[in-house]
């Protein structure tokens, strides 16, 4: 049944939004530093050759399919988080100082990592699995307990996640991590 929410059709746009916004960003990057000169039909020349090189690639058309949700919401998230320091007294000169630090830069750059890594194992995962193991089954593979031995990536993944070898080495990074953090400063 057709209805004013249905967006079915926006499914064929999938394929122009991420040529237009590596264009637009390669764009930004080219004129903001000017890495090529500073004649913007250059800088638009090098940017539309760089998306139409995007547009032939299949995967790299999903990994960005998959990775603008995800940006998305981190800028709402970092948007509101700046609208509730606000909100609650911060001035700007505080906001801004804040902003200038570099665990700030590296904290970006960390989510921007981790954002573009699960869209590349979202893009690749099932392939790489599939490769790996030869004739790919649609039936788990009997195996202890805490198993990764599924034929589906996705619930492989998540047995990872959920194994306790797992999560212990990650309390004990964290742990790690702050204490190399308090120690240093």
């Amino acid at each position: 049944m057709a209805t004013v929410l249905d967006v079915g059709l926006l499914s064929y746009f999938s394929v122009i939004f991420p040529v237009l916004l590596v264009f637009a960003i390669v764009y930004a990057l080219l004129s903001k530093t000017k890495a090529i000169g500073e004649a913007p039909h250059i800088n638009a020349l090098v940017a539309i050759v760089v998306a139409l090189v995007i547009l032939l690639s299949d995967k790299a058309i999903k990994i960005i399919n998959n990775m603008i949700p995800w940006f998305a919401v981190a800028v709402i998230f970092f948007i509101l988080m700046i609208f509730l320091f606000k909100m609650f007294g911060m001035q700007d000169e505080t906001l801004i100082t804040a902003v200038k630090d570099k665990s700030v830069y590296w904290t970006i750059i960390g989510i921007c990592l981790a954002i573009f890594a699960a869209a590349a194992g979202s893009v690749f995962g099932q392939d790489a699995l599939e490769a790996g193991t030869g004739e790919a089954t649609t039936d788990s593979i009997e195996a202890a307990d805490g198993s990764t031995a599924s034929s589906d990536f996705q619930s492989n993944i998540w047995s990872i996640m959920k194994n306790t070898k797992i999560l212990g080495m990650a309390i004990i990074f964290t742990i790690a991590v702050f204490a190399i953090a308090l120690l240093s400063s």
